[in-house]
């Protein structure tokens, strides 16, 4: 932004752009992941390399608690989800059910 003097303004910030970098969630190889309001747990086991059907563009190869496997784009994190780890993960693709949950009788 420009001031009227010439003088760039360099402590505008844009509102839209730093909530999206700050809920932006940093995928990393190995890491556990869960949407809470879905019950989905991720699991990111690699990157591919450039792929030819998919513009060269690189792509994160994660597996859900169910076992399908599906990628997403590096810089396009899916929405809603967050960091969890292997135990959460692996008591939903057991099964498991979480003591806080009401027990039906």
């Amino acid at each position: 932004m420009n001031k009227t003097n010439g003088i760039e303004d360099n402590k505008v910030v844009d509102l839209d752009a730093f909530r999206k970098e700050k809920f932006t969630l940093k995928i990393c190889i190995g890491g556990y992941y869960m949407h809470p309001e879905m019950g989905v747990h991720l699991h990111c086991v690699g990157i591919t390399d450039p792929m030819h059907t998919k513009d060269a563009e690189q792509h994160f190869i994660v597996e859900d608690h169910f076992g399908n496997l599906v990628t997403f784009r590096i810089d396009d994190p899916p929405p809603g989800f967050v960091v969890s780890n292997m135990n959460e993960f692996a008591a939903a693709a057991m099964g498991i059910p979480d003591p806080d949950d009401p027990q039906v009788s």
